[in-house]
């Protein structure tokens, strides 16, 4: 049987995306281990962190189990289908349902190489197949 997959409402906030970040990196984790690898990026309070990994749980965007000590959080959305999730939202909201609109966008916008263009041909070029 396949496990179904589990997406979001409403995309994530800046802070709360952040943390997912950490999570999806740390796979199976606690809010210290959480607090530990963003402190690399920035300081957050360890009740600030709890308290949004407990609101991430709430949205299901993270599942967690109570261990002897602490709660041990888990992705419930992979960042693949996050990240797919946001692009759907994105072209459907921004640009009105036309993802060509948001694909001419970012080449217009976006300072690519002449690797990243050569591997965007090569990926339509296979869709095309």
């Amino acid at each position: 049987m396949t496990k179904k997959k589990h997406t979001l409402e409403k995309p994530l906030t800046e802070v709360e995306l952040e943390l997912m970040r950490m999570v999806w990196q740390l796979g199976e984790c606690t809010v210290k281990d959480v607090q530990t690898a963003l402190a690399q990026e920035r300081e957050l309070a360890y009740t600030s962190v709890a308290t949004i990994m407990k609101i991430l749980e709430q949205k299901g965007a993270l599942e967690s189990q109570k261990t002897d000590r602490a709660h041990l959080y888990r992705p419930r959305v992979s960042r693949a289908d996050y990240e797919g999730a946001s692009l759907r939202h994105l072209a459907d909201h921004v640009f009105q349902g036309s993802p060509s609109s948001m694909v001419m966008r970012l080449l217009d916008e976006s300072k690519l190489s002449q690797d990243e263009l050569e591997n965007i041909r090569r990926l339509l070029e296979e869709k095309l197949q």
